[in-house]
């Protein structure tokens, strides 16, 4: 597995570190930590690169002292992760953040890309920083989103629907060396008896009820039979397994489930079932990264 770790001087870098560190990868693992060194806009647009000629002596001095910076940087992350066994890289780019973490994810075929939530130019106020959105919408492999600070992944939460999405999170998990004993708590959430009632509604109460009480007895069958493979695959994994079947809107049904339960890491697909072809990002994905108080892992089918 590919692996790339996009860092900076923030304090969620530090815990995308230790998140990464937690997966106990092996010597077959290729981590690399990437650093970009961002292009300060000035009014007008006008970046480092437009300063006249005579500024040459200048401009070479504010990149050099910026890439001895994120040089030590790197080198003290890498050099305690490097400990740990696996084949580690640094990389030092220029431009902007999100655009240089997604053209070296294209450029090294990583498998998944690792992000604090939050960068060092983010509001305190945001829930998730711009970098860190616009990596989860656009990247083009799995991201892992990393927001709690000294946690081992003990539990993770899977929302499943039976898409082929939701399958590769299933198939990502059994491939990603989670320490030992690490529980899947596997969901699916149903809401479909809403519209179908709507449209059986008969003005009797009580047939009515009875139709009501068929949908979601039919549905709950059918979530139930949804997660028995993803369940039988994951026990096979060597992971511990308990299922649940929610009812309500999915985005809040998993954030809601997520809390109570010390969940680690969120991980869901892309996209469901309801996810519009053409869209980079299924509206529960992306509500769920913004939203919820955990690590989020989004899944995307490698490419072929």
């Amino acid at each position: 597995m590919k692996i790339l770790v996009a860092v900076d001087d923030s304090r969620y870098s530090q815990v995308a570190v230790a998140l990464v560190a937690a997966l106990r990868l092996g010597k077959k693992a290729k981590t690399t930590f990437l650093t970009v060194i961002p292009e300060h806009v000035f009014l007008g647009g006008h970046t480092l690169v437009d300063l006249p000629a005579h500024s040459t002596a200048l401009k070479d001095q504010l990149w050099k002292a910026k890439e001895e910076r994120a040089s030590q940087l790197l080198a003290k992350l890498s050099k305690s992760y490097g400990a740990r066994g696996s084949g580690v890289e640094t990389m030092v780019r220029r431009g902007r953040p999100a655009d240089e973490i997604i053209k070296v994810c294209r450029s090294i075929g990583a498998d998944l890309v690792v992000v604090g939530y939050k960068g060092t130019t983010d509001a305190p106020e945001f829930l998730l920083g711009s970098v860190a959105h616009k990596v989860i919408k656009y990247a083009p492999c799995s991201v892992l989103a990393a927001k709690e600070e000294g946690k081992a992944i003990r539990r993770v939460l899977v929302p499943f629907d039976g898409s082929k999405y939701s399958d590769e999170v299933v198939q990502f998990l059994l491939r990603l060396p989670l320490p030992h004993h690490t529980e899947v708590l596997l969901m699916t959430v149903v809401q479909a008896f809403a519209p179908a009632f709507v449209k059986a509604y008969t003005l009797n109460l009580e047939r009515d009820q009875q139709i009501i009480a068929e949908f979601q007895k039919a549905e709950e069958e059918t979530a139930e039979q949804l997660m028995t493979e993803a369940e039988s695959q994951l026990r096979k994994g060597g992971y511990e397994v308990s299922t649940m079947v929610a009812r309500g809107d999915p985005s809040q049904e998993i954030l809601r489930k997520a809390a109570p339960r010390n969940v680690d890491l969120v991980a869901l697909g892309a996209k469901g079932l309801t996810g519009m072809r053409g869209f980079l990002l299924g509206s529960v994905a992306e509500r769920v990264a913004r939203h919820a108080r955990t690590c989020v892992l989004i899944v995307r089918p490698p490419k072929k």
